[in-house]
C-alpha cells in the first residue's frame, strides 16, 4: 500500500535545484574564460603545425609573418610576437617555438597569470 505524504511534493528539493543551477552557471561563467585561453593557443600551435609542415618551401620570413598575422587576427598578448624559428639538420627539421602569458580570472576575486609555451617540431 502507497501512503501519500503532506504536501505531495514526492522527493522533489527546490534546494538542490537552486544548488545545481548556481554550480552549473558559475562553471559555465568561469568556464569560458579558461575555454578562451586554450581556443587561443591551440589556434597558435595550429598555425605553427602547418607552418612548420610546410618548412622547407618557404622562408623563415614567410613563415614568421603567418604567425603573426595570426597572433594579431585571433588576439594572442603582444609578448607572443617573439617567436624563435630554428632550422637544425640533417636530418632537416624546423623547430618553432614562442612564449606568453595569459591573465585569468578565478572564482572569489583570484586570479593569476598562466605561461602557455606553444612549440613544434617537425622534420623536412
Amino acid at each position: 500500500m502507497v501512503i501519500r505524504l503532506p504536501g505531495g511534493k514526492r522527493g522533489a528539493s527546490k534546494l538542490g535545484c537552486l544548488v545545481t543551477l548556481v554550480l552549473f552557471t558559475g562553471t559555465l561563467y568561469y568556464g569560458t574564460g579558461v575555454g578562451r585561453i586554450y581556443w587561443r593557443y591551440y589556434a597558435l600551435l595550429d598555425t605553427m603545425e602547418t607552418e612548420a609542415r610546410f618548412a622547407s618551401t618557404r622562408s623563415d620570413q614567410a613563415i614568421q609573418r603567418n604567425i603573426l598575422d595570426k597572433i594579431d587576427e585571433i588576439g594572442v598578448p603582444v609578448e607572443a610576437k617573439r617567436l624563435a624559428i630554428r632550422r637544425v639538420g640533417p636530418p632537416y627539421r624546423i623547430i618553432i617555438r614562442t612564449e606568453y602569458r595569459e591573465f585569468l580570472v578565478l572564482p572569489f576575486q583570484q586570479s593569476r597569470y598562466l605561461t602557455l609555451r606553444p612549440t613544434v617540431e617537425s622534420r623536412f
